[in-house]
């Protein structure tokens, strides 16, 4: 772990926000201070969750999910975070669920008030886990029973699943997948990494079992992947790779729709982090109108240490300079990108040796320059990863902090 002992200087900017958005901070801090206590939870409440995943359905409603002791439980709220409704159970089977650091379960819709559920299963034995996928097609009222995405049936890792669902409700899940390497080990070959899986399904269509196919091998194994849909609705996947002797860097792949051609992965970052573990430390990225590729990064190589972002024309073969972001003498770690049009947000954690901080910074001209960055909120018992999450044109910003509650806000 590495010590910090900087204090930050904050500089504050102004960042322009509709009326009901202004109000509707200003509610929702008076709210935040009262959960700023640590108060006590009981078991299902949200402040005993360690992570916390939420997304807008497309009514606007903000959905927010957590696991606690074998269950899901979400709430809704129609005021963009101002209040929610009561706490509900997924009605499923309990079984385990991995909500921890890069693997958590995730949330998506689509049009026609479907509701989709993935998550990370673990087994008894250590390392291993399944992929399990879950839908709603009331809009949360009732869920299917659950099932395994992973179609191997082994007793191995399946876990840090991404998914995305159309409004037509294509599901793609993809995830993290050691089938490949059970395989090579199995043959006396030594390997010490993953591989990137994807599967598709339409419950819609009563399409019900996932595809399941490798995409790259001697990936990373513990850490989260992003995807995105570009502007000719094909799959981006950013994940982090493992490269030569042990150097850890991210690689990006887009697919096209018909999954016949797939195009060359290419090697995003050249930071030559070469460590004999996995970082825990997942990229982020997001596809503009324009079809340029924003991503963040984190690495702690020879050449790079740091959180990093650059921006991609061409799908990932060459990339604008990186730009480093946050403090790396504070633990500027864990960030995550969401564009709007030309607008580029950007969120990262920091540690000032007592809390965690929730920094942020944005460029309103495509990621060519980039504002001071700003403090919106510190953590004192402990910090999920943020998020940025997008309704009507506005982004949020979402983070859970233990003990104290999930936080969002308008950016």
């Amino acid at each position: 772990m590495i010590k910090v002992n900087h204090l930050i200087v904050l500089l504050i900017i102004c960042i322009p926000l509709k009326f009901t958005d202004v109000k509707a901070a200003h509610e929702h801090h008076k709210m935040q201070s009262q959960t700023d206590g640590r108060i006590t939870c009981t078991q299902q409440e949200i402040n005993c969750a360690k992570t916390v995943t939420s997304s807008f359905a497309p009514n606007g409603d903000l959905w927010r999910l957590w696991a606690h002791k074998d269950s899901m439980y979400f709430q809704t709220s129609q005021n963009k975070g101002v209040t929610f409704s009561s706490i509900r159970r997924v009605p499923i089977p309990k079984e385990s669920i991995s909500a921890r650091n890069e693997n958590r379960p995730k949330i998506a819709f689509d049009q026609y008030q479907g509701v989709y559920l993935s998550w990370a299963m673990p087994k008894a034995k250590k390392y291993t886990a399944d992929v399990r996928f879950s839908y709603s097609k009331d809009y949360g009222a009732s869920f299917s029973r659950p099932v395994t995405v992973n179609n191997d049936k082994l007793e191995i890792g399946h876990s840090f699943n991404e998914m995305q669902v159309t409004a037509e409700g294509e599901i793609t899940l993809v995830w993290l997948d050691s089938r490949l390497a059970h395989q090579a080990r199995a043959q006396g070959e030594q390997t010490n990494g993953s591989s990137l899986y994807l599967g598709r399904a339409n419950y819609r269509k009563q399409q019900l079992t996932f595809s399941n196919r490798p995409l790259a091998n001697n990936t990373c194994v513990c850490c989260r992947i992003a995807m995105d849909i570009n502007k000719l609705g094909e799959t981006v996947i950013l994940w982090r790779h493992i490269y030569n002797d042990n150097i850890r860097e991210f690689a990006l792949l887009t697919l096209e729709q018909d999954e016949k051609t797939q195009h060359p992965p290419y090697q995003i970052s050249h930071d030559r982090w070469q460590i004999d573990g996995c970082p825990h430390q997942g990229g982020g990225l997001s596809i503009d109108s324009s079809n340029r590729y924003h991503m963040v990064w984190f690495n702690q190589g020879e050449l790079g240490k740091g959180i990093f972002y650059a921006s991609s024309l061409d799908q990932g073969q060459s990339l604008t300079k990186p730009v480093s972001i946050g403090q790396q003498s504070a633990q500027a770690a864990h960030p995550h990108v969401n564009t709007l049009g030309s607008r580029v947000d950007i969120v990262w954690t920091q540690f000032n040796g007592t809390e965690h901080q929730l920094w942020h910074q944005y460029s309103d001209n495509n990621g060519q320059s980039f504002s001071q960055a700003r403090l919106l909120t510190t953590a004192s018992a402990g910090a999920d990863r943020p998020f940025i999450i997008t309704n009507n044109n506005i982004s949020f910003v979402s983070w859970h902090r233990l003990k104290q509650g999930h936080w969002i806000q308008a950016l």
